[in-house]
């Protein structure tokens, strides 16, 4: 693709699980170590990877659902422990996360998360990549958590960045419903935590299997 195709950007916002970084196995550990601890059954992976993405209060939530345990302060609580204590077992960036970054380095890059943000600092600190970017929200960084918009127009506030001129790129209907409220132009990934068929109802601009064919449709 020339670059008369490519669509001219100074913004590119990323979601964090299941976007840039594989989480799932560690988040999903944690929630059946919370589990254990409170007495419950656990899950499995396919379970959990379907409460991942609207925040720690509604992955525990949805968790606990259905057992008669009301106590979700404690679920929360006893997850921020557990996943605390396992953050880097298994996780790691998504092919070509590194690469992107790179490429992109005369860019604003940001993350926009509904995860805590210290947790996806810690990750980042881990990977060794935390100056790869220029500001990163997590869930609890502004009032209210996507798909309200607050995060990403805070962000295009921040820089100084037309809606025109940024990309989110996620890999859920939430993402692709907060890029839509914010004006922004959204791009979902394919190998995400996200629902295939809710992420087609929700209509994003584009798709993508791999992180690298960023660098075809943008610069």
């Amino acid at each position: 693709m020339g670059p008369m195709n490519k669509r001219k950007i100074s913004l590119i916002i990323y979601d964090f699980d299941g976007t840039l970084v594989d989480t799932l196995f560690d988040i999903a550990d944690a929630v059946n170590f919370s589990l254990n601890e409170l007495g419950l059954r656990t899950l499995s992976r396919e379970t959990i990877r379907k409460y991942v993405g609207k925040g720690v209060e509604r992955l525990m939530e949805q968790s606990i659902k259905g057992t008669g345990c009301a106590d979700l302060p404690r679920a929360v609580e006893l997850f921020r422990k557990h996943y605390s204590d396992n953050l880097m077992n298994h996780t790691r960036f998504y092919p070509s996360g590194r690469e992107i970054l790179d490429h992109f380095c005369d860019k604003k890059q940001a993350i926009c998360s509904n995860k805590p943000e210290e947790f996806v600092r810690r990750i980042l600190a881990s990977l060794e990549s935390l100056d790869s970017f220029d500001a990163i929200l997590g869930g609890d960084s502004v009032k209210s958590k996507k798909p309200d918009p607050e995060g990403l127009l805070y962000l295009l506030n921040r820089f100084q960045c037309s809606s025109e001129q940024a990309v989110l790129v996620g890999d859920s209907p939430v993402d692709i419903e907060t890029g839509k409220r914010a004006g922004v132009y959204t791009c979902v990934v394919s190998y995400g935590l996200g629902d295939p068929k809710e992420i087609a109802l929700a209509e994003p601009d584009c798709s993508i299997d791999h992180l690298s064919e960023l660098k075809g449709l943008f610069h």
